[in-house]
């Protein structure tokens, strides 16, 4: 989604930063379009190049993986998250994450991601452009993120949740 939490707009600002270095670098961003997508297509008209940037819709599971399998970054840029299971996603498929230091993500992301701080575009693209400019820190985000999707996993997730029903039944 694109709601306004997600920040969609300072990374829109975080892509324009970094086209002054990297001509070629296209934003693409998925999610049912809605009322905060119409919204974000025209901030995209009225601030930046739109041959560069784009909001591609919904998109399938398929399109998803093919998505993942050819970016040079996945960029979590958040003000809020209840957990961050795309920046998990994105690990699986072997991207490197660039992602906000906000709420959650780094206990979600660990030392797999390489972080800056929501409010400021202009760090967002600093964390963008390091893993972009260095093959020592992509492969090192990507090695890491291998093993941080290890510590998730749904079925541990359901056996703590049904052991806190249980705790909680058995407390009153």
């Amino acid at each position: 989604s694109a709601f306004p939490h997600k920040n969609l707009q300072n990374l829109v600002l975080a892509h324009k930063i970094l086209l002054a270095k990297h001509p070629d670098l296209k934003l693409f961003m998925a999610g049912k379009k809605e009322y905060y997508y119409d919204q974000l297509d025209t901030y995209i008209e009225q601030n930046t190049n739109t041959a560069m940037t784009k909001t591609l819709g919904f998109v399938t599971d398929a399109e998803l993986k093919w998505l993942y399998e050819h970016t040079s970054v996945y960029v979590f840029p958040s003000f809020s998250e209840g957990f961050g299971l795309p920046a998990l996603e994105a690990m699986v498929h072997g991207v490197p994450v660039a992602s906000s230091n906000a709420t959650c993500l780094p206990e979600v992301c660990g030392d797999a991601a390489n972080y800056f701080d929501p409010q400021y575009p202009a760090d967002m693209a600093r964390a963008i452009e390091e893993i972009l400019s260095s093959q020592k820190l992509r492969k090192d985000l990507i090695k890491k993120g291998h093993e941080q999707v290890k510590k998730f996993s749904w079925h541990r997730m359901a056996q703590q949740t049904l052991e806190v029903y249980k705790n909680t039944l058995d407390a009153k």
